[in-house]
């Protein structure tokens, strides 16, 4: 039996796919999200961040039936625990290869180090060959777009036809606009840099 998972960043795309999945009357089994934390007892959101997704996560409990499971990180060799943090995986030394024993420092230059974590985490949800995955990509991203499979990786935003226009406008008319929308328009972690 498949297993239909939306992957919820909290941001106005991947929030609004839960409008477009219920117009497009498509099935919904579970949501997921990779929590990324600055230290042990930090996230790397910011406040206001962090109490939305409280109050995001009330409403879709009420209105769609879905507890939004909350994942964290096993990012990188030679580091235990199960909640890895940016702090750690900046000061960890390298077990392998030509750099044995060096710090590693973190972020690296190439790539977002942080999607990397939120992979890292979704990947240890068990998702198999029958894993349906909904992506929040708008209509008017084709570059993103084109990275899904249209198999098992599918955009319910494309899917319905909605821009990130519309995205934006359907999470305000939910209450679902994340505060970081006040000030941005695309979300991230709240830190650059900690110091020890």
């Amino acid at each position: 039996m498949k297993e239909h998972v939306l992957s919820l960043s909290y941001g106005k795309d991947s929030l609004a796919c839960l409008g477009a999945i219920e117009k497009l009357g498509w099935p919904l089994d579970r949501i997921v999200h990779a929590e990324i934390w600055a230290t042990d007892t930090i996230p790397a959101d910011l406040p206001p961040m962090v109490e939305f997704k409280a109050r995001a996560d009330e409403i879709i409990k009420t209105r769609w039936g879905i507890t939004v499971e909350h994942f964290t990180t096993k990012y990188a060799e030679g580091i235990s625990g199960e909640k890895v943090n940016y702090e750690e995986c900046f000061y960890r030394r390298m077990v392998k290869g030509k750099f044995v024993g060096r710090m590693k420092g973190f972020p690296m230059q190439k790539g977002n180090w942080c999607t990397k974590l939120k992979l890292n985490a979704i990947a240890q949800l068990g998702i198999t060959e029958d894993t349906i995955q909904y992506i929040g990509i708008a209509q008017d991203e084709p570059e993103r777009l084109a990275r899904l499979d249209g198999v098992t990786k599918l955009s319910p935003l494309a899917a319905i036809g909605w821009t990130e226009i519309d995205c934006r406008r359907w999470c305000e008319e939910n209450n679902l606009l994340s505060p970081i929308y006040t000030t941005a328009t695309r979300g991230g972690v709240g830190f650059a840099t900690i110091r020890v």
